[in-house]
């Protein structure tokens, strides 16, 4: 438990992914676009849980540049949906790289950081569109998120994280716009 209350809460409305990502990743500060590639040997890499903020498992104070990777299997019984990739929310821009190949990003990155600007896109959740046939039976897959961070916390810090078939997805974003618009709706009543 890194932070927040505890104790058995339900959110009725949570979005749960198919297939849950949450839970120890590699991590490192640092940047280089080589550690997108899948086969980049990350095993010396230190390991940080996700979702939580990179200053309060060992990189406090840290702003700039970071990845984290994962490598997971993929159920061959989803190879034939539509499907989302979940990031939850991060803090403060990304770009998203399955098996090499980006496939999402959120704001603009640049390589000196004293260009790079950013607004409130750590508020912003995560979804990326999986193309067709990215995912890989039965070898594996790696995912790749390069992060940076400008000020204060860092990182991926809240889920959900995983992978959703894009129908689920909509059906919960729809429900998500449609309790929006009734708050709305009652205010004027």
């Amino acid at each position: 438990i890194l932070e927040g209350d505890t104790g058995i809460f339900f959110d009725r409305d949570e979005l749960i992914p198919e297939i849950n990502l949450a839970g120890v990743w590699k991590f490192r500060t640092g940047d280089s676009l080589k550690w997108k590639e899948k086969l980049y040997p990350d095993n010396h890499w230190e390991e940080i849980s996700v979702p939580g903020f990179w200053e309060k498992q060992g990189q406090p104070d840290y702003d700039g540049f970071a990845w984290y990777r994962l490598h997971f299997n993929f159920p061959a019984n989803l190879k034939k949906q539509k499907l989302i990739l979940l990031l939850g929310k991060i803090d403060d821009l990304d770009e998203c790289f399955l098996n090499g190949q980006r496939i999402g990003h959120t704001g603009e990155m640049k390589n000196k950081p004293e260009e790079i600007s950013f607004q409130n896109e750590y508020r912003e959740l995560r979804a990326y569109f999986i193309p067709d046939n990215q995912l890989l039976l039965p070898e594996g897959n790696t995912l790749a998120v390069r992060v940076y961070d400008g000020y204060i916390d860092g990182g991926i810090y809240e889920g959900p994280i995983g992978i959703i078939a894009r129908e689920s997805y909509l059906k919960w974003l729809n429900g998500v716009k449609e309790e929006k618009w009734n708050i709305f709706k009652n205010i004027f009543k």
